[in-house]
């Protein structure tokens, strides 16, 4: 066991390496050391054990070892019974797809042999001794152990097997099938067996299309915020780390070290090799997985792109109960391994498909078909503005708490009224901080703070706003509450980690912790609270951490597992879609698409490492035509043209945040540090860039975006599916294609195909 407990973020980079080196050479010793208790994992290394030494020289499958099993009138599955490994046909171009590297440069790798066994498996795993004192996780793999396969059997569409490795103890079972255009492999939950050692993780196929950069046309897909490409290159001395993160943001209930990169919206990945590339989804298991991708030099000369099947997480277990930074140990759960079968799918593409938009054109029909999305409905052809309007929030007095009031009712009706008067034809209109004491008032549910205007002023508010088409939501945070509104109580309401502690987060600006509210008691107060909203008339909730966060949760009374937790989160944003109509969500994840009809602060950037290339809009590539979303509050940016652009170019709608107050009355309010609301500074910009927006993209809000692409440097083209294209130029130079001049730092519509 590690002993760790809390210290500066400064240091925790520098106490990681320390604590790296002094378990080298640790024994049974036990370490007292300070970690940031952060992020899903322990300190994972890249040991292998002893096993890994054995055995014969690391070796490819031939292709005479494969024989045909299975077909579509897309794909052919071939299977190797010696290895476990497999090879797909593309019938459609002849192209190959195998589970392992490509064959063709496998001798010119000249990393370790212990490596090119982890290269040449079908399966490699991380595991801990629940022997020994100090937990340190290893991995190892089938060649390095003299794995055996066992009991292949033909399924339909493919086959089944089991994985035997002697060394570490697992028997670990799997399937492999093809449907259509896609592979499926499956890791069978029911069936992994553990003798000697603690499964942390699995990565199967790892390698699964992993190709050298040399004389290749190609790049692995990531999905860092929006998404990202990391191009391949000839870097035989590659420093920069691998990318690897938690799908959906890290689990906060277990500890690890945190980072500064977006988190993962999407469960997906992908690569393109010249004329052949695939996407993959993670279609179950996908709360438990991380997303894995090195470029080439770094770790092998191979690109490779993979997931890892997360089965433990390490968590810190404290040696006392007075104080949340008291010491403890790092430990895993011996009696528990997470989730259920662990599924992804390997979309193939067709030559045509093989870039970036064609996988995320993928990943939308995927959506469609597997998630029940229905295309948007053009309903008016005026594209909405997306209005968040600030009510109250609270700031430290003398003795008590003060109340701020920012806007009250009858000032949102002046605003409505007015920018509907200066041509803003669509408007939809969130009410933040409305609750009792404001916006950092979280867990409150109606009535409305009677100081803004109450339930009249709010039922007076949504009845002008119907009068004129506009629906009105009202900004809601269940998945936190500091009020013990309704009757929530965090000794025994709050999410709960393996050590007993509670999970709270630093949400405020007066430095104090919200505990997080149990997702299936969320379930409990949604269901008593939404009858009040159906009565005050709104057009739905705008909802927070739901949809956007998950969490593992030991409550004893209303616990859930990761994967539980976004079932239970599912059914409340659908209950809410039911009763009222409507839901917004706030930075969420892609499983909560079914049910959200707009995203506010979507992602629209990568986190800019080294070994990233570019950031792409994959992620409003795929969800353009299905919802709608809007990126940063235009009178909040930090680069006021270039993010202007940016959202003519990906398609989001224009969003703005106001209030009556100035700046100036509200500076020291606990949840509020928008600096640039005044409702009088703005209006008239607002209108402006509305009829911008509305120029662009009005007639394409129920339209699917079938090309992206990079004309030039600083110069990007968006294709819609009625034959819109859209040209941005960020350059400081007009630019011209064909009759069509772009002016420096504006876009050009050109309708219909036409040019010029």
């Amino acid at each position: 066991m590690i002993w760790l407990s809390k210290i500066n973020k400064s240091t925790a980079i520098v106490t990681v390496l320390i604590l790296a080196a002094v378990l080298i050479f640790a024994t049974n010793a036990k370490f007292e050391l300070r970690a940031e208790r952060k992020g899903p994992s322990a300190l994972p290394q890249q040991n292998e054990s002893a096993a890994s030494q054995k055995g014969a020289i690391a070796q490819l499958p031939k292709d005479s070892d494969f024989k045909s099993i299975a077909e579509t009138d897309v794909l052919r599955l071939k299977v190797d019974e010696k290895s476990g490994h497999f090879m797909v046909e593309d019938k459609r171009n002849n192209n190959v797809y195998r589970s392992y590297p490509n064959p063709e440069v496998w001798p010119q790798e000249k990393i370790s042999e212990n490596w090119k066994k982890h290269l040449a498996s079908p399966l490699m795993v991380q595991y801990v001794d629940f022997s020994k004192s100090i937990l340190q996780p290893k991995e190892t793999n089938i060649a390095a152990e003299g794995g055996k396969v066992k009991e292949v059997q033909t399924i339909p569409g493919g086959f089944s097997l089991t994985y035997e490795l002697p060394e570490s103890g697992f028997t670990i079972p799997i399937e492999v099938k093809i449907e259509q255009d896609y592979i499926e492999t499956k890791i069978v939950r029911e069936g992994i067996k553990e003798t000697k050692m603690g499964l942390v993780w699995v990565r199967l196929f790892p390698f699964f299309g992993a190709e050298y950069s040399a004389g290749q046309d190609g790049y692995m897909f990531i999905p860092d915020g929006a998404g990202a490409l990391i191009r391949f290159k000839d870097n035989q001395l590659n420093v920069n780390k691998l990318y690897d993160e938690s799908v959906y943001g890290p689990d906060n209930t277990f500890t690890g070290l945190s980072n500064n990169r977006n988190k993962i919206i999407m469960p997906i990945f992908g690569m393109k090799t010249g004329s052949k590339g695939f996407l993959a989804v993670l279609q179950d298991g996908e709360e438990y997985a991380n997303i894995v991708a090195a470029p080439s030099g770094v770790l092998s000369n191979y690109n490779w792109i993979t997931t890892t099947m997360n089965f433990r997480s390490s968590f810190l277990q404290f040696t006392s109960r007075n104080s949340p930074d008291e010491w403890g140990f790092i430990d895993y759960n011996k009696n528990e391994l997470f989730g259920s079968d662990r599924v992804v799918r390997y979309y193939i593409l067709d030559r045509q498909q093989t870039d970036y938009v064609g996988m995320a054109q993928k990943y939308r029909e995927y959506l469609m078909k597997e998630k029940g999305i229905k295309p948007l409905e053009a309903e008016n052809t005026n594209i909405p503005m997306h209005v968040d309007v600030i009510g109250g929030d609270s700031e430290k007095g003398l003795v008590t708490d003060r109340y701020i009031n920012l806007t009250n009712t009858n000032d949102v009706n002046q605003m409505i009224n007015s920018m509907s008067d200066k041509g803003v034809g669509n408007m939809s209109i969130t009410y933040m901080g409305w609750q009792q004491n404001g916006y950092s008032a979280f867990g409150q549910s109606l009535p409305v703070d009677k100081r803004i205007g109450g339930d009249k002023g709010m039922k007076s508010l949504i009845d002008n706003a119907h009068s004129k088409g506009f629906p009105v939501y009202l900004d809601t945070e269940f998945g936190l509450n500091n009020t013990g509104a309704g009757g929530f109580d965090e000794k025994f309401n709050a999410v709960v980690n393996l050590a007993g502690r509670k999970l709270t987060l630093n949400s405020l600006y007066n430095n104090s912790r919200v505990p997080v509210v149990s997702d299936k008691y969320i379930e409990e107060s949604v269901k008593k609270d939404l009858s009040k909203y159906k009565e005050l008339g709104v057009d739905g909730l705008a909802v927070n951490r739901i949809g956007q966060r998950l969490f593992s949760d030991y409550n004893t009374s209303f616990g859930s597992h990761r994967d539980e937790a976004r079932d239970v989160q599912e059914r409340v944003l659908k209950n809410i879609k039911d009763g009222l109509g409507g839901v917004q969500g706030n930075k969420s994840s892609f499983f909560a698409l079914p049910d959200v009809n707009h995203i506010q602060n979507m992602v629209y950037d990568h986190s800019y490492d080294l070994f990233t290339d570019e950031a792409v809009p994959f992620a409003q590539i795929a969800a353009h035509g299905l919802i709608t979303y809007s990126s940063e509050y235009a009178n909040n940016r930090q680069e006021d043209i270039n993010d202007f652009l940016r959202d003519i170019e990906y398609g989001a709608v224009p969003s703005f945040i106001f209030s009556r107050a100035e700046t100036k009355e509200f500076v020291n309010a606990y949840g509020i540090r928008y600096y640039n609301t005044h409702f009088t500074d703005w209006e008239s910009f607002a209108v402006e860039q509305y009829k911008q927006y509305n120029e662009a993209l009005g007639d394409v809000q129920n339209q699917f975006i079938v090309d992206h692409k990079t004309l030039a440097p600083n110069i990007k083209e968006t294709s819609y599916a009625n034959g819109k294209r859209i040209i941005v130029n960020y350059s400081l130079n007009p630019y011209q294609d064909g009759k069509t001049i772009i002016p420096a730092q504006n876009f050009a519509v050109i309708r219909g195909g036409a040019n010029g």
